[in-house]
């Protein structure tokens, strides 16, 4: 007997009923042989009435096959009804995902079904999302601002056009990887952030193959979370704040276009809300400037600003559009030229046709989605 996933329940009455055509039986004479009824037999084989424990003790002395095996087809045909039943129930959500999280998810390897699978899609969903069925994965989105995603800042935000799927799928692959398992063991101490400060402003000036990993374990040993996974196609974030608990900060990016500057902007404008802003809330950092007009954004961007710049943040480059000028420039302020290109870009001191060389691509070192 199979026991791969179908689409279809096997009765163990049919396993009878080829054993009675093998041996060229009728079920009256079987139902003699068991001291039952005929009805009985004609039903077990039709499905319509159970094995029980007795019945299989009589069908091993009859038929030869052990009464564990008869009560193991009984219990599996029972569950493969249920799943069968299950999956036609979950199917009718299959249109609340959005298309590209469950993209994200067959990238991942967290699900192999299309939507032509409905029902497999939507318990492999489920199942990465560690929820039970539908109604408890909409109850943790209603609940989140008191957890782990806090999804109701969405609702507070203006001009959101991210699904909530898409956001929950990218925010779990977050919560898979090993630094945000560590994460959960960590004592988050403010002042400790406050005072590192300086050495994460001195390490990410230099951009190269250890950056990421040097920021995040730098981070780790005042119990601040840094991790950038790999986001879904179309996705609209540059990173986001959110916490464990309310107790341990989580700085979750998803290194949009790889480069350096975007990234260690993002790092430090997430850094402001962690120490500025109060302890659970979520903040997400969009890549429309739209989308980044709140006044937790804008003093986001300023504390990034002022620690990154100092008071005269970028008076020092106006003017400048050379990638050799900017460099140097850079290094007398102390960033990164690619954080410097980033910023000029970003208040129009500098063409977007230019600066590019100087910024560093750290795709290579991202975490890669959990698979």
């Amino acid at each position: 007997m199979t026991t791969t996933t179908t689409n279809y329940a096997v009765a163990p009455g049919a396993y009878l009923e080829e054993w009675i055509d093998e041996n060229g039986l009728s079920q009256q004479r079987v139902a003699d042989m068991l001291g039952c009824s005929r009805k009985q037999v004609n039903e077990i084989i039709n499905a319509r009435a159970p094995i029980t424990a007795d019945t299989a003790m009589r069908l091993e002395r009859v038929v030869g096959i052990p009464a564990d095996a008869w009560l193991r087809y009984e219990a599996l045909h029972k569950a493969d009804q249920a799943r069968i039943a299950e999956e036609q129930e979950l199917a009718t959500h299959a249109d609340r995902i959005d298309t590209e999280a469950a993209k994200y998810l067959r990238k991942i390897g967290a699900t192999t079904a299309t939507k032509t699978k409905p029902g497999q899609l939507v318990s492999d969903f489920l199942t990465f999302h560690r929820c039970g069925t539908w109604g408890a994965y909409e109850l943790l989105n209603e609940t989140a601002s008191q957890g782990d995603y806090a999804l109701a800042a969405l609702k507070q935000a203006a001009d959101i056009t991210i699904d909530s799927t898409l956001l929950s799928t990218w925010l779990r692959a977050g919560e898979q990887t090993e630094h945000y398992e560590a994460g959960r063991r960590y004592s988050y101490d403010p002042a400790s952030l406050r005072s590192i400060l300086p050495d994460l402003r001195e390490r990410a000036a230099w951009s190269d193959s250890d950056l990421l990993n040097d920021l995040a374990a730098m981070l780790a040993r005042v119990g601040v979370v840094f991790v950038v996974v790999e986001p879904p196609a179309k996705f609209p974030l540059l990173g986001m704040t959110r916490w464990i608990d309310k107790k341990v900060p989580v700085i979750q990016q998803t290194g949009r276009w790889g480069k350096d500057g975007f990234i260690i902007w993002t790092l430090f404008h997430e850094i402001g809300h962690v120490l500025n802003d109060p302890r659970g809330e979520m903040h997400l950092d969009f890549k429309s400037e739209k989308q980044r007009n709140s006044v937790a954004e804008k003093n986001a961007n300023g504390f990034a600003r002022d620690l990154l710049f100092g008071e005269a943040g970028l008076e020092a480059f106006q003017g400048h559009t050379s990638d050799g000028a900017i460099a140097r420039i850079a290094r007398e302020v102390g960033v990164s030229p690619g954080v410097a290109v980033h910023q000029m870009h970003r208040m129009r001191l500098l063409d977007y046709k230019f600066g590019n060389h100087l910024c560093v691509d750290l795709s290579d070192t991202f975490t890669r989605s959990p698979g």
